[in-house]
């Protein structure tokens, strides 16, 4: 590449506004139009990360880091002047073309899609990259293709795939405007996605070792509308528990279960049924950010926050913003401050009914968690506000083409499962998964929910906040017909739906 003697300033040459030193500007440039040039055997190097903060520091408007090779870097420096050349000149150093990188992170979403993967991992560790998807709730290798193999590139590569997806969340405005290998980053992208893909979230996290780790959850378009709360797997019991209390014009209904066990979208069925019954209601909702589009709701977004303080700040405000906005019912993707859970009680106790979840163990478990967070006693015994407790998890469903009959006799099932599996079901009966077939590929087809559902009284409510979980246990099961998990994973493996194993996997041990 010729010596240039038009273009950008180059802040970092020799006695520069911008010191670096003679190693450092081999690997790299800062420019004065914001372009940061640097080399590709360098793209995590602190030293090189150090010198674009003294950048930032100094008012420079720097963009994303630009990986040329050390010729093309040396290149810049070259001649008295301390010019740069245009974009288009410096592409002729040879750097990978950025649209073509965009199209590999497109060909790579689009890709999972087709295994109707919900998240992607790329791993990038010493070397090598690794891409793992994550199918019916468990992470396994991208076919790389036509000879079946894995998909693996070369670590380089591997951080090519995370800029490019950051610059892509960047240019729609929902990242921050700087990619940093050594931080915790999230961004979202809402553009030039493959069909039925309707956005992808994305969360970076720093790796030991000069590593990095992204994961690319997917979220389809169409997602769900028009499918029930009994299509996901709720039993008819459970589905009228759900309806009579969304039919609830004010209390509280909290969903809990953890990360990927179907919380937000067992919350857009239900709002989604709300909207069509009562057409004529103002309904808002606090996501962080909003997973699917929901007609009929007007959805607030919390997003890009830099940190949990500013995030917790921002769904604080959020939240008390919907309260002032003259609404019905407001969804709240989650409370886990107790600022946030004084707003959804506030709203519960003005004549709102208010729709949220947290991270529980079970339905009961979720009184203790609120009362963790700090919600007032007194707010928490009484069955007019705290209308509705739910717990799901998800179970991989057996498929009905391949699965093999089985008993608690079967020589594959481990001999303490097969006795407790003698306790729990009405016969000797059950489905274990097949050797799979045209129609799964590996024995499952989807995934399913399992639940408890709990429409609380003032003595369950009481007994809760007083720390007597076994007594409120006995009560609810007792007094007000309730059904925990057991119950509802002992139907669906007796129906051949789920296989045992599966189920302890997700709820622990089958035992009453």
């Amino acid at each position: 590449m010729r010596a240039l003697t038009s273009g950008p300033d180059v802040l970092t040459r020799d006695g520069g506004p911008v010191r670096a030193s003679p190693t450092l500007r081999d690997k790299v440039a800062i420019l004065s139009d914001g372009r940061c040039l640097v080399s590709r055997k360098h793209a995590d190097d602190v030293d090189v990360l150090g010198v674009i903060a003294l950048a930032r520091r100094m008012g420079v408007r720097t963009r994303d880091p630009e990986f040329v090779d050390l010729g093309s870097l040396r290149s810049v420096y070259c001649g008295e002047t301390g010019r740069a050349g245009t974009g288009r000149e410096m592409q002729e150093g040879g750097g990978p073309d950025d649209t073509a990188m965009q199209r590999e992170v497109q060909d790579l979403l689009a890709r999972a899609a087709q295994a109707q993967a919900s998240d992607i991992h790329v791993v990038v560790e010493g070397e090598a990259a690794g891409v793992r998807i994550r199918v019916d709730g468990d992470l396994r290798p991208l076919d790389g293709g036509a000879n079946g193999a894995p998909v693996h590139w070369r670590a380089e590569h591997g951080r090519q795939i995370c800029m490019t997806a950051y610059a892509m969340a960047a240019e729609g405005g929902t990242a921050d405007a700087s990619y940093d290998p050594f931080s915790f980053q999230a961004g979202r992208i809402m553009t030039g996605l493959p069909d039925g893909i309707q956005a992808v979230r994305l969360q970076f996290n720093p790796v030991g070792y000069s590593g990095r780790h992204l994961v690319m959850r997917l979220l389809y378009s169409g997602h769900a509308a028009g499918s029930s709360l009994d299509e996901l797997g709720f039993s008819a019991a459970q589905v009228a528990d759900l309806a009579a209390i969304a039919d609830r014009q004010t209390g509280l209904l909290v969903i809990s279960g953890p990360t990927g066990s179907g919380k937000t979208t067992t919350l857009e069925r239900m709002m989604r049924r709300i909207v069509a019954r009562y057409p004529g209601e103002s309904i808002l909702s606090v996501e962080d950010p909003p997973e699917y589009r929901i007609p009929g709701v007007i959805q607030l977004p919390v997003a890009n926050m830099r940190s949990d303080n500013d995030r917790d700040n921002a769904y604080t405000e959020a939240i008390a913003a919907a309260l002032r906005s003259d609404p019905d019912r407001i969804m709240i993707g989650e409370v886990r401050t107790r600022a946030a859970a004084h707003h959804a009680f506030e709203a519960a106790m003005t004549g709102h009914q208010v729709l949220t979840t947290v991270h529980a163990n079970d339905a009961l478990g979720i009184i203790t968690r609120l009362l963790d967070i700090g919600v007032e006693p007194y707010k928490l015994r009484d069955p007019s506000l705290v209308t509705g407790l739910v717990a799901q998890r998800l179970i991989r469903r057996l498929c009905p083409l391949c699965r093999r009959p089985a008993s608690s006799c079967d020589a594959t099932v481990p001999a303490d499962l097969a006795e407790r599996l003698r306790a729990l079901l009405p016969t000797d009966r059950f489905w274990l998964p097949g050797d799979g077939c045209s129609s799964c590929r590996n024995g499952y087809v989807g995934r399913t929910v399992v639940a408890e559902t709990v429409r609380p009284d003032a003595t369950l409510l009481a007994l809760l906040c007083d720390g007597q979980r076994q007594d409120a246990f006995r009560h609810w099961i007792a007094e007000l017909d309730g059904r925990p998990f057991l119950d509802h994973a002992a139907a669906k493996i007796a129906a051949g739906e789920i296989d045992p194993l599966q189920a302890e996997y997700r709820l622990g041990k089958l035992v009453r």
